[in-house]
């Protein structure tokens, strides 16, 4: 593993919460500004990052271990999601939380992370196979994880509002099913117009790292480091689940080892960025999910490397 790469990655994060954060103490932006760049990510530099993504040559001998991919993703964001609400209880999350925490405990940053990290450990063919494992990550955080969100309404009545076929048919959604036809009927698109897709999707990162920056300037540091249910966060996300995960890809009979590499990383990454923007567009706490994404991306620094050393 390149320590270096992952500490670059990791710093070049915290630099750009830490804009957001200071932008808003000292009055550069108002806290209130979370609303419209949350939109601007959730409508539109999101799904040009998708789309982006996903523009690849087409290898027939890659389509197996992408299927693959695709299948592990859904087999375990899906058996996350469902460990995460009794784990909840057990951790005794209160109500009006439960749903941010089983977020961030399901969902890692594999794509302003775990992308990144996946090139510089096993190369393009890595990074392509991360991409596949994000499709069902996309799928799934945007659908289900938005229904986990809304649950942390004051009333049950905010989760309801939220109905299957308005996240289903998404910006974000819609630019999965775009870049999967892209990618498997081989369609050119002209560089007039990739070339400004690109550049939205390149904001993608350091916005969604802004908008988490500005909501923990609402609050104090040391409360994030003294939250409970953040630290009970950090202990599933960054340490049982991917030592589950190690466990359940070291009983399946896959081939290609490099899969097992590129599974076992990715699901050792941090709390999804996302899930702070995912809980101001659903009602979700995002007091919780913001202290989450910077404590778990902070402590990663030392639990990654050590989750690698099980690949």
């Amino acid at each position: 593993m390149s320590v270096s790469v992952l500490l670059t990655n990791l710093v070049g994060l915290f630099l750009m919460i830490g804009v957001g954060f200071v932008a808003v103490r000292v009055g550069v932006l108002p806290a209130s500004a979370t609303t419209p760049l949350t939109a601007l990510l959730m409508k539109i530099t999101l799904p040009a990052t998708i789309f982006v993504s996903m523009l690849r040559p087409f290898e027939a001998e890659f389509l197996g271990d992408a299927l693959l991919m695709f299948g592990l993703g859904f087999l375990f964001h899906i058996s996350y999601v469902i460990l995460s609400q009794p784990l909840s209880r057990l951790f005794r999350v209160p109500k009006g939380r439960r749903g941010m925490w089983a977020l961030c405990c399901s969902f890692c940053n594999n794509g302003f992370m775990g992308y990144p990290v996946a090139y510089a450990l096993f190369g393009e063919e890595g990074m392509a196979l991360a991409v596949m494992l994000g499709v069902p990550f996309n799928l799934l955080l945007y659908s289900l994880g938005a229904k986990l969100a809304a649950s942390d309404g004051e009333a049950e009545k905010e989760a309801a509002t939220v109905s299957w076929g308005k996240v289903l048919f998404s910006a974000v959604n819609l630019a999965i099913v775009l870049g999967l036809t892209f990618y498997c009927l081989q369609v050119s698109v002209p560089e007039a117009v990739l070339t400004p897709v690109q550049y939205l999707s390149d904001i993608t990162t350091p916005l969604s790292m802004l908008v988490t920056g500005m909501n923990l300037a609402e609050g104090k540091l040391s409360d994030a480091l003294l939250d409970r249910d953040v630290r009970s966060i950090c202990l599933v996300r960054l340490l049982l689940f991917p030592i589950l995960t190690w466990a359940v890809v070291e009983l399946l009979p896959i081939a290609n080892p490099m899969a097992v590499g590129v599974v076992i990383i990715i699901m050792a990454m941090p709390c999804a960025a996302a899930t702070v923007v995912i809980g101001e567009e659903y009602g979700g706490c995002v007091e919780l999910g913001a202290r989450a994404v910077f404590v778990s991306s902070l402590l990663c620094i030392v639990t990654i490397p050590l989750i690698s050393l099980l690949v």
